[in-house]
């Protein structure tokens, strides 16, 4: 079994300090594999200066020249041909540029394990049948985003009865249906069988408002759970608490806070992550992250925002070892806590909007124009 393979293995997720050594040898497989077949991702290392021998220590990951996922809306990187690769999807919506992302077969299935563990983890996976409101796109030829595949897939950790997307296709383009999602909600608590609530939590917000607007009060079955991920994109100036979203779910739905959980990831960054009681995210066994200065992208102490970079060993399709979001984040030690199960730190968002025009200027020096 490789590096890979044994590092997606590990059962205790967050097994950070046992796993390092075991990562650093994945990541410098990875790397090897990548250099090899994307002629243009050695390019981009040996312009910045990287040799594969620097990685001597998990410290050194920041010396990976990281890719922006500004970036890679223009430019396709592949270690082998798109069309082989399993799992298909574009970096952005349905407007935009687009970029190109995929999984190839054997990190599908390794990717597939790790997501099984995780949810299983955290008491997600149920043999219920369960009725999904769906708080995103309607799967349809003309939409390859990742998100929509996410959202479906999360569909599958319980029997799907019946799904209601809040976004629906229209032909050429999407309309948002809260009046939809609100009449088939009603529908839901008349069976009395779970419900899932997935997806963007700006739309969730918006359906809990548009309940009390019209003083409709449910009160969903007790095996009913929110599952949110994406961020609040273009609704950020309208973004309220957690605690204050998952209040007003219990009111309005009866869901409390502890039945809510949501989620992080990227297209370009496969590995899943999980929010706590304390509505912290924790890192996994299965990937690194650095927080770099958004001038100077050097990595920068725990306790001080900056730029999200995400590692991870997981993918021979394409060469996504170390990428640059376009979030800025904070990383926080755990002091204080006494929890064996979970890493030395803790990751939050700060900010869910591009964070691009930091750091543009040092992306046409160092990648060519964006």
């Amino acid at each position: 079994m490789n590096a890979c393979k044994k590092l997606f293995s590990v059962k205790q997720i967050y097994n950070i300090p046992e796993s390092d050594g075991l990562f650093l040898r994945a990541v410098n497989n990875s790397l090897d594999w990548h250099r090899q077949n994307c002629p243009e991702y050695d390019r981009i290392l040996k312009e910045n200066g990287f040799d594969s021998g620097e990685l001597r220590t998990i410290n050194d990951l920041s010396r990976i020249p990281p890719l922006p996922t500004l970036y890679l809306k223009s430019h396709t990187l592949s270690s082998m041909p798109y069309e082989k690769l399993l799992i298909k999807g574009t970096t952005s919506g349905t407007k935009g540029v687009p970029g190109k992302s995929g999984l190839d077969t054997e990190s599908a299935f390794i990717a597939l394990r790790m997501v099984l563990r995780t949810f299983s983890h955290y008491q997600l996976l149920s043999a219920v049948p369960t009725n999904y409101i769906i708080l995103g796109y309607e799967p349809s030829k003309h939409n390859s985003m990742g998100a929509v595949k996410t959202a479906f897939g999360a569909t599958l950790l319980a029997p799907a009865i019946h799904r209601k997307y809040a976004l629906k296709d229209t032909g050429g383009d999407y309309r948002l249906n809260l009046e939809g999602l609100l009449d088939q909600l009603v529908q839901y608590d008349k069976k009395g069988l779970p419900v899932r609530i997935v997806g963007f939590p700006a739309y969730f917000y918006f359906l809990l408002t548009l309940l009390k607007e019209n003083h409709v009060t449910l009160k969903l079955s007790r095996r009913s759970k929110v599952m949110l991920g994406g961020g609040w994109k273009q609704f950020f100036a309208g973004k309220i608490e957690k605690e204050e979203l998952y209040a007003l779910s219990e009111e309005m739905i009866g869901i409390p806070e502890t039945g809510c959980k949501e989620f992080f990831s990227a297209v370009e960054h496969s590995v899943l992550y999980c929010d706590c009681g304390r509505h912290h995210f924790h890192i996994p066994a299965y990937s690194r992250v650095i927080i770099r200065d958004v001038n100077t992208l050097e990595p920068v102490k725990n306790g001080t925002p900056g730029i999200l970079n995400l590692i991870t060993p997981l993918g021979k399709g394409m060469p996504f070892i170390s990428i640059m979001t376009d979030d800025l984040a904070i990383m926080h030690d755990l002091s204080g806590f006494n929890i064996p199960w979970l890493p030395a730190a803790y990751l939050r968002l700060i900010l869910s909007k591009p964070a691009a025009n930091y750091w543009t200027h040092w992306m046409r020096k160092h990648y060519c124009a964006p």
